[in-house]
């Protein structure tokens, strides 16, 4: 079944679950207990859950917690740089939203608020969150990494372009520019599809670009780009700066090779971190040693959470690959579909007669003018 067929069958479901009236519910409790009756409704609510965890791959409801955090801290960046309180709440949150649904997320979002409650789990019914009560402040402290990243700056084609107007947040103890409430030159999401014919390649990334591309036998397509995506946050963005590398929940993620989940059908699964689907990948070969001290590669080798997910406005990559929504729909669907099989991560590029400038969009039509309008 190809993604478009697959979705129409999960969205179609979910619809058929919503719309169920409450006398109807698979979860009616039966007048007079029958044979396999409970293994009957532990399957249906077995199979409710997969589709409810499929469909969040498609639909993103709220806010994600690091978006929370990126909307509190702009609505007091707008307010020292001499915005009313109201405003900067009202352009904050107008900035930091939820993806844009799409036709069929909008249709299950207000079905799931018609239907009656039942006792079958749906776990794509999602509650919003309001931003009117003040976040609990995390202590930069307790998130600081082991390593001294101080003296650490953005990396120039990472950072805000001259002319754009931005204003400055704290993050878990660091600084982020944001201008119109996203990071300063984020990538366009593009995407370039595999060739059908190729049926099974390993994923290549290059961390001082942010380029994802294909390793495969065939040197007609080896090293062609797929998509684009952020590792590493704030000033260790795309930064294979040794530091950078080793610093936990800030560096890019390390170069080397990865596999995915044994079992094809778990790589791409929920995120109850994250709150979204992810493919966890799985340091297996750390590559470049002697750039790193002992202490460095001790570092290294204890970070873990690493995953390929979408990356949502505002924020950045903790030591991650943060794809565009098409990239990741995209890349998600290669690595469920067993084609991609592994991931190769590279400091520099190693096709650079083909590599493609990084998409970086630079322009923002943000004004600091607009926090006093």
């Amino acid at each position: 079944m190809d993604k478009s067929r697959l979705r129409n069958a999960l969205f179609a479901a979910a619809a058929t679950l919503a719309l169920l009236p409450a006398g109807d519910s698979f979860a009616q409790e039966p007048k007079t207990p029958e044979a396999g009756s409970a293994t009957a409704a532990g399957d249906i609510a077995n199979f409710f859950s997969q589709v409810g965890n499929q469909i969040y791959q498609y639909c993103i409801f709220e806010l994600s917690q690091e978006q929370l955090e990126v909307q509190q801290a702009l609505i007091e960046a707008y307010i020292k740089q001499g915005a009313s309180n109201s405003l900067a709440r009202q352009l904050a949150v107008k900035q930091i939203q939820p993806p844009q649904l799409s036709d069929e997320c909008q249709q299950i979002k207000k079905q799931s608020k018609a239907s009656p409650p039942t006792s079958v789990s749906t776990p794509w019914i999602v509650t919003s969150r309001r931003i009117d009560a003040a976040l609990p402040r995390l202590s930069s402290k307790a998130l600081a990494p082991a390593i001294n990243l101080a003296d650490k700056k953005t990396l120039p084609q990472w950072d805000c372009a001259p002319g754009v107007d931005y204003v400055t947040i704290q993050h878990r103890g660091y600084e982020r520019k944001l201008t119109g409430g996203e990071i300063c030159s984020p990538f366009d999401d593009v995407v370039r599809h595999v060739p059908e014919s190729l049926k099974s390649f390993r994923l290549g990334y290059t961390i001082e670009t942010g380029r994802l591309f294909i390793i495969a036998d065939d040197p007609q397509v080896s090293g062609k780009t797929i998509a684009w995506a952020i590792s590493g946050r704030e000033a260790c963005r795309n930064n294979p700066d040794p530091d950078c590398l080793a610093a936990r929940a800030i560096g890019p993620l390390p170069p080397g090779e990865y596999s995915f989940a044994p079992d094809k059908s778990n790589r791409v699964s929920w995120g109850p971190k994250s709150k979204r689907m992810v493919a966890g990948i799985y340091l297996t070969k750390l590559w470049n040693r002697d750039r790193f001290t002992p202490a460095q590669t001790a570092a290294i080798l204890a970070r873990g959470n690493i995953a390929i997910h979408v990356r949502l406005k505002g924020e950045m990559s903790e030591a991650c690959l943060g794809l565009g929504p098409n990239g990741w729909d995209y890349v998600s669907w290669l690595i469920k579909e067993g084609r991609a099989t592994g991931v190769n991560v590279y400091i520099g590029e190693p096709y650079p007669q083909i590599a493609e400038t990084p998409p970086v969009v630079r322009a923002s039509a943000f004004s600091l003018s607009s926090l006093f309008k």
